[in-house]
């Protein structure tokens, strides 16, 4: 990790935090298996896509593609980013790994150099901090701070870093990241679709004669693997997640403690309370109904509903042991992120850590999902394995469960 005072002047500076407010929104992050950039309270900055044909921002690149002594095409487009007070951006690498790498690298190779600019210093807290490290950057106008994410084709685990909460006015920089290619978004996606057209996909084990005579289903040896993975998220229809949100104004004040039988063994730690549907079941019903259509894209089968299952509110501390669903009612399934309070209480901490699901796919690997409020994790599951290991750090973590079996 290195630093160069002074890299761009002060006039330039404000120019670029003039360009910043004219155009910015939320900035987000690529999360989990889903491949995609969504909106977390991981990073709470907001982010402004500059134009790279802007004399000041292309003086600029060159200018960092000559100090890193880089072809120019190798770099993506300049970001701006704005931090008001209160916000971050917690410890994470630039660097894509897993599916992410799938999905952003295939092209363009991964990131091997990032380079950031301070754009004012008129602001308090908001230090660049490198925990393995152990090395906090403060911020100073001008101030380029760069360091290398791969080396001789090796991750760098050091370069692990976090943008720290601004407790004062408001933080202006700028970042460009560089690549082991030229950069080509667009190729990258084009051979991300590729390389997905290419997956096999695994042969329905049960003839078309057996599917029609087998009624009950008894247990999960005996169930069809219908998908690629096993699960996948979507974003939950517009019409459908706006009765859930009323839904949801109706219960959230009406939580009780939830009990069932063994639920000692199922959530541990800090546990849970139930917002039940009992009382709205037209609503619920409704709800069940308009997301068939979704679970049967998903599944591509002939599903029918089975179960709803009323919101449950995990409390701090809360673990789900992982688990399989019941076998004959429920084969394809989805948990909806209804609301989430990520606030840790503790001294150190503001917020705590996303509160990920753990599922194991098709290929045995175990994967950790992020979701946000109207997302849907739709999944097989009755056949995969899922739980969440993590305990929870955060006040309430509110999602419920929607249940189709199939109809053979």
């Amino acid at each position: 990790m290195q630093y160069i005072n002074n890299f761009i002047s002060v006039e330039d500076s404000q120019y670029i935090i003039n360009l910043i407010n004219q155009n910015h929104t939320r900035s987000s992050v690529v999360e989990g298996v889903s491949d995609r950039t969504a909106i977390s309270d991981y990073r709470t900055s907001s982010t402004s896509n500059l134009d790279m044909n802007d004399p000041v921002i292309s003086k600029i690149n060159n200018k960092i593609a000559a100090l890193l002594n880089l072809d120019v095409n190798k770099g993506e487009a300049i970001q701006g980013q704005m931090y008001e007070v209160g916000q971050y951006f917690k410890p994470h690498h630039d660097y894509f790994t897993g599916a992410g790498y799938d999905m952003h690298c295939k092209a363009s190779g991964n990131r091997t150099h990032t380079l950031m600019v301070y754009l004012n210093q008129e602001f308090e807290g908001g230090g660049t901090n490198f925990p393995k490290l152990n090395q906090i950057v403060l911020p100073e106008t001008g101030k380029a701070l760069w360091w290398e994410n791969m080396i001789n084709g090796e991750l760098q685990e050091s370069s692990l870093h976090e943008g720290m909460p601004v407790t004062a006015g408001k933080k202006y920089i700028i970042t460009s990241w560089w690549r082991e290619k030229s950069w080509d978004g667009a190729g990258d996606e084009k051979q991300y679709s590729n390389l997905k057209s290419k997956i096999v996909k695994v042969e329905n084990p049960f003839s078309n004669t057996i599917k029609e005579k087998l009624k009950v289903y008894t247990d999960k040896s005996q169930l069809p693997i219908v998908t690629e993975n096993g699960f996948e998220i979507r974003k939950c229809p517009e019409q459908t997640w706006k009765i859930i949100q009323d839904a949801y104004g109706i219960l959230k004040n009406k939580n009780i403690p939830e009990e069932f039988e063994g639920k000692e063994d199922f959530i541990k730690g800090g546990g849970s309370e139930l917002l039940p549907f009992d009382s709205i079941p037209s609503i619920r019903d409704l709800i069940h109904s308009q997301l068939l259509d979704i679970h049967k894209d998903f599944s591509k089968q002939n599903i029918v509903p089975s179960y709803v299952y009323g919101i449950r509110s995990y409390l701090r501390g809360a673990t789900l042991t992982p688990h399989y669903e019941r076998v004959e009612t429920h084969h394809i399934s989805s948990i909806i992120v209804v609301d989430k309070d990520l606030k840790c209480g503790c001294q150190n901490k503001k917020y705590a850590d996303d509160w990920p699901l753990d599922i194991k796919g098709h290929d045995g690997e175990w994967y950790k999902v992020y979701a946000q409020p109207g997302d849907m994790i739709l999944y097989e599951s009755a056949v995969c394995e899922h739980g969440r290991n993590e305990p929870f750090g955060g006040t309430f973590f509110r999602n419920f469960y929607t249940h189709y079996k199939y109809n053979h």
